[in-house]
């Protein structure tokens, strides 16, 4: 295990623009972009350093679409190392991102410390980015937990959080909180 010091932050790309604004040079950004969309220069000025990766939130194959690969994971945990302040973006920053935070967060902390990471009434962590991180682990178990932790929350619906979540969207606006990572 690496050491314990990492403050690791999820955020969709609303939130990550508005934390960046805020706090200019401070945080290492892991950006999950949509196949078809380009970083622009706002993260490459607003953090200390980034890794962009581009893939789809999706568990299987389909057209159009670009599934997660174990390469692309192992370059996120390799850029993950040692960092002091690590924001991980998606887009809506609820599957992808969580999902890839979470074995970050395995690797650096353990299971159950990652565990802690993941809300069920604000996540759906993508099991293929589990999975594949899981299998890069030095003492896989990372995929079982997180099957567990998904069955014991198969219950919630995130239809009933939906008008909590709009209200954090616009409270963001409300602050000024664009789109600033990537272009439409």
């Amino acid at each position: 295990m690496e050491p314990t010091g990492t403050e690791i932050r999820i955020a969709g790309y609303l939130a990550a623009s508005l934390l960046l604004e805020r706090e200019p040079k401070q945080w290492h950004a892991l950006v999950l972009l949509d196949s078809g969309k380009e970083a622009n220069d706002f993260i490459q000025e607003h953090t200390v350093s980034h890794l962009c990766l581009r893939f789809d939130d999706i568990e299987e194959p389909r057209a159009n679409k670009l599934t997660p690969t174990r390469s692309q994971i192992a370059q996120a945990l390799e850029f993950a190392k040692g960092k002091d302040k690590l924001l991980v973006s998606c887009r809506a920053g609820r599957g992808r991102s969580v999902a890839l935070a979470y074995i970050i967060c395995c690797r650096a902390r353990g299971v159950s410390e990652a565990l802690n990471l993941l809300d069920p009434t604000r996540h759906r962590p993508n099991r293929l980015v589990v999975s594949l991180g899981d299998t890069l682990l030095d003492a896989p178990c990372a995929l079982d937990s997180f099957d567990d932790w998904r069955r014991r929350h198969a219950h919630v619906q995130l239809s009933e959080y939906y008008d909590e979540m709009e209200g954090e969207f616009e409270a963001l606006e409300a602050q000024g909180a664009t789109n600033r990572i990537c272009g439409p």
